[in-house]
């Protein structure tokens, strides 16, 4: 049973307790997100499996996950890359946000690998590389996590220093 912290809105420990509970309650809780990229700074995107609780069969970043309790946001990010893709890089923190609909804090990591991948089946239905002209003109047909739409304009900044 994974037990993770419960925040306040200025991100400050106030409790913990189960994913369900938690959500149950409508609490608020951390996220770390994961954006990797290629050397053609092309973003490797997922999309959730059709059976998952929230967002199902949305894309998604690379990697996502709650924070459990004791954890960094660092530390949930990459133990994230190593559960859905079997992978171990160097991360950069590149903003945060609060997801109001989600009620979770949202810490959005950046970095680099080219692969390969190992897909956690269980959780990615499949995962592509998107530019982000790709991913700017086919957002209107896609379905995205709020995660994802929140992050871009990040992940934009971050690679070209414009919003």
């Amino acid at each position: 049973m994974e037990i993770v912290d419960i925040v306040d809105a200025n991100d400050r420990i106030i409790g913990s307790g189960t994913k369900a509970a938690i959500r149950q309650k409508h609490l608020l809780s951390r996220v770390s997100f994961v954006i990797l990229l290629n050397a053609k700074d092309e973003l490797y995107l997922q999309q959730r499996k059709s059976t998952k609780k929230t967002y199902p069969l949305y894309w998604s970043g690379s990697a996502a996950g709650h924070v459990q309790s004791g954890e960094s946001y660092l530390e949930a990010a990459l133990r994230e890359l190593r559960e859905e893709l079997g992978v171990a890089t160097d991360l950069q923190e590149i903003g945060k946000f609060t997801s109001a609909f989600d009620k979770e804090i949202v810490t959005v990591f950046i970095g680099r690998c080219e692969g390969p991948y190992g897909l956690e089946k269980a959780a990615i239905e499949k995962a592509e590389n998107y530019s982000l002209e790709r991913l700017h003109s086919e957002s209107a047909t896609m379905q995205m996590t709020s995660y994802l739409e929140t992050a871009i304009p990040m992940i934009t900044e971050a690679l070209h220093g414009t919003g």
